[in-house]
């Protein structure tokens, strides 16, 4: 294997970008007025992508209800440009976590679809047990073929070589490659290191570089700081990865914050999408065709602890430009809901300011429930399902439409 960096260099650290602020504000400003008062952003730059190879998106999902739901119920242009990834996590008795999410899988995955699977936080808790075959990855992959779907397995350089294994009886069962997860921020030293790691990992699930899509996670991005930190990393690495000849490349992180806490209840509040400021910044910097786009829906990138998980008061997230239009209430009933459904369809980010609901299912549900139209107010499953559909028509809309997220 070959990359296109020196093999003595090391990565770029992230640092923090708190101090250089003032620094880059002048240097805008002097850019500024050698451009006619017009400053150059990321968002200025399209994004263009070669022919023949159109931008995917890889919303990166957990893998409850909600999310199976919104899937279900996608629309055949949506199909088209996503590439999903589903994460299992541990919240629940290990045999309850892989059984509940095949099930979720044979009841809402559309039979077209294929999807990758990562069970990377299942394997610590050992064989699945109690007539399971296996660890989770394994058990997964024979439900996914009893239901004729196609799984493609994430896996990382840092697996235990039992959990490589099953990945390799995974891809070599569906025959869809597999996806290769690189942790922007737990790298090896330099390029020859994560060669190195890399070419030992594919050996081992007997895959290469074009049957496997690489996917540089950046994690959680919660401010510009961080996201100005990251860029040189990120940008180095994908030079790197554009050195090798993966089926396909994306750059992904998540921005949604842990907890809503700090939103005024009954006050639409914009939250930042920094996860699309980082791939902006990121394709700007490195050039030529940029990496597809990666991000994790309207949650955060971790799920909380299995203990702390508590009810929480309804809420509503809206995709729209950069930013997510959140609106919550105090309570946790059914009419918090409905009032909430009637808050967003009257602002004016509702898609828009239009009215109709043609850009996807969860806007249908959204706008039944603001008229009074719907059996019922729905529940938690039923609010991520409607946010997370009309996320998905979001950015693929955009992507069709202006050639980036």
């Amino acid at each position: 294997m070959r990359h296109g960096l020196d093999p003595a260099l090391r990565w770029t650290p992230v640092v923090n970008a708190r101090p250089l602020r003032r620094v880059r504000a002048l240097v805008r400003r002097r850019r500024a007025s050698h451009t006619g008062g017009a400053t150059v952003t990321p968002g200025n730059a399209r994004a263009t992508v070669s022919r023949g190879m159109p931008m995917e998106y890889v919303p990166i999902l957990r893998g409850k209800a909600g999310e199976f739901i919104a899937l279900r119920n996608i629309s055949a242009d949506v199909q088209a440009r996503i590439r999903p990834l589903l994460e299992v996590h541990p919240d629940q008795r290990l045999a309850d976590v892989v059984q509940t999410f095949a099930d979720h899988a044979g009841d809402h995955l559309p039979g077209n679809l294929t999807v990758t699977v990562d069970c990377g936080q299942l394997w610590q808790y050992g064989a699945v047990g109690t007539g399971f075959r296996g660890h989770a990855m394994r058990w997964l992959s024979d439900a996914f073929r009893e239901w004729l779907h196609t799984l493609v397995p994430a896996f990382r350089t840092t697996d235990p070589d039992g959990s490589l294994d099953e990945t390799r009886q995974a891809q070599l069962a569906h025959g869809a490659g597999g996806c290769l997860r690189v942790d922007l921020n737990h790298l090896p030293h330099g390029p020859r290191e994560l060669t190195e790691d890399v070419r030992r990992t594919l050996d081992a699930v007997v895959l290469k570089p074009p049957d496997t899509d690489l996917l540089l996670d950046a994690g959680y991005l919660p401010d510009a700081d961080t996201v100005t930190g990251l860029v040189p990393r990120a940008t180095e690495v994908l030079a790197w990865a554009r050195a090798l000849p993966w089926r396909r490349i994306a750059l992904a992180g998540g921005a949604f914050p842990p907890s809503l806490r700090r939103v005024t209840p009954h006050v639409l509040t914009a939250l930042r999408r920094h996860d699309l400021d980082l791939w902006e910044r990121v394709a700007r910097r490195a050039g030529g065709r940029p990496p597809d786009f990666g991000d994790h829906g309207v949650t955060h990138p971790e799920p909380p602890a299995p203990a702390r998980v508590r009810a929480a008061p309804v809420n509503l997230r809206y995709t729209s430009g950069r930013h997510w239009h959140v609106v919550r209430a105090v309570g946790m009933a059914g009419i918090d809901t409905l009032r909430l459904c009637r808050e967003l369809t009257r602002a004016e980010v509702w898609f828009g300011g239009r009215t109709d609901d043609e850009l996807s299912w969860g806007d249908g549900e959204i706008r039944l429930r603001a008229d009074g139209l719907a059996a019922g107010p729905g529940g938690p499953s039923q609010r991520r399902a409607w946010e997370t559909s009309h996320h998905l028509a979001a950015v693929t809309r955009s992507i069709a439409e202006r050639g980036r997220p």
